[in-house]
């Protein structure tokens, strides 16, 4: 897994590159659709699965945030909002293995950047033990404080 942090006068930036051991299309089920998803983002889900749609975050109490699709293109790339941000992924497939790019761009007006570049950072590898074994990644076995302080140092920014 190759990542990458950086910042700009008003961003801060996230760029995950990762080889799994899976289908494209497998992958893509699971990333751009409700039942595949799931999986690994239970809050998630689509209101349909195409651009134009949105994806709405489940926040409990029957509250919800939703996030406007800004691409979806049918087993090579989802884009869409994410809060005051932006999340992509793009996939090529590589003979029996598909590249799976993530990039997160958070304008520093977000509270917690770190925060949820860890948690996607942790989502990411999620989806690739889920595309390779049939099981996300349990919480319980990721480190988020480190990791996030991890980030913190690496971006430079005070949150």
């Amino acid at each position: 897994m190759n990542v990458n942090y950086q910042t700009d006068e008003t961003h801060a930036h996230q760029t995950i590159t990762t080889n799994i051991h899976s289908h494209k299309s497998h992958i893509f089920k699971l990333l751009g659709t409700t039942t595949g998803i799931q999986q690994w983002f239970p809050e998630l889900s689509f209101e349909e699965e195409k651009e134009g749609s949105r994806l709405a975050f489940d926040l409990g109490d029957n509250q919800y945030e939703y996030f406007d699709i800004t691409n979806y293109e049918s087993d090579s790339r989802i884009a869409y909002n994410w809060d005051q941000g932006h999340v992509d992924f793009t996939l090529e497939e590589n003979g029996d293995t598909t590249t799976l790019t993530f990039k997160e761009s958070l304008p520093y007006t977000f509270q917690t950047i770190a925060n949820d570049f860890t948690g996607w950072y942790f989502q990411i590898q999620s989806v690739k033990k889920l595309a390779e074994t049939g099981q996300p990644l349990s919480k319980s076995d990721f480190d988020f404080e480190s990791k996030t302080k991890e980030i913190e140092s690496s971006l430079k920014i005070d949150e």
